[in-house]
């Protein structure tokens, strides 16, 4: 499997959404960063499962939580661009 790498805002995309949700909830933050870590063995073990957007992108959408992980494929790994609320993704990721 390919290694996984953050864009640095992307990296502080999901640092923030974790604090936002464990301010809600003790443990909600948590719950949340397992959510995208299965997303993310979901994109290491079939890394062409994503929707397509433009710019070469694709992602996937968390479960229980409204985020998408948009990434794109590179020789020697995965390189995540965004990890954003739905409703927060510019229309280029989005495909339309």
């Amino acid at each position: 499997m390919q290694r996984v790498a953050y864009h640095r805002l992307a990296a502080a995309e999901l640092i923030e959404s974790a604090r936002f949700y464990d301010e809600r909830r003790a443990g909600l933050g948590d719950e949340f960063l397992t959510a995208v870590d299965a997303v993310l063995e979901m994109i290491r073990s079939q890394p062409e499962l994503g929707r397509r957007g433009v710019l070469g992108t694709l992602s996937l959408r968390t479960r229980r939580f409204p985020f998408r992980v948009v990434y794109e494929l590179q020789p020697d790994h995965i390189w995540i661009v965004a990890v954003a609320c739905g409703d927060t993704l510019p229309s280029c990721f989005r495909g339309e």
